[in-house]
């Protein structure tokens, strides 16, 4: 009974299997894994950002800002930056942006600053400086010897 169903349908709709096997085909090599020239590392996927872990709106602001600035003079900066806040109603708001884990950008913005859009963009071409940096010292440093985990 399968039989005659299958043979019917090929019968009926003849491109129709040839599709389904290309379908198949397609699938399989997908499943099998990623392309020999793709690294598979998720940095290379997504990069670019600028996480806004912050909390009060000046944070935001001055995120806001800054992502601004970076995505309109460095458009092609592949790097992800994480910006978090501290607010304290003492001293104002601590702000700090991280890079691979490490801190490159650290202040206090008091509450009665007007021009947050002026440090945000001070900020954002101070780390773009230090990224370069560090990826060309990267770059120069002896490391063959030491595993990922060990840098």
């Amino acid at each position: 009974m399968k039989f005659a169903l299958v043979a019917l349908l090929l019968v009926l709709a003849p491109g129709t299997a040839l599709a389904a096997d290309d379908d198949m085909t397609a699938l399989e090599d997908s499943a099998a894994g990623p392309s020999s020239n793709d690294s598979g590392r998720i940095e290379d996927e997504i990069s670019g950002f600028n996480i806004d872990q912050t909390i009060t709106r000046t944070g935001h602001d001055f995120a806001r800002f800054m992502s601004e600035y970076r995505n309109l003079n460095f458009p092609d900066s592949n790097y992800n930056l994480t910006i978090e806040e501290r607010p304290s109603a003492r001293w104002g708001n601590l702000i700090w942006i991280t890079y691979n884990n490490k801190v490159v950008f650290r202040r206090f913005i008091s509450p009665s600053t007007n021009n947050i859009r002026a440090l945000a963009e001070d900020a954002s071409r101070m780390i773009h400086e230090m990224v370069l940096q560090e990826k060309l010292r990267q770059a120069f440093t002896d490391h063959f010897d030491l595993g990922k985990d060990e840098l």
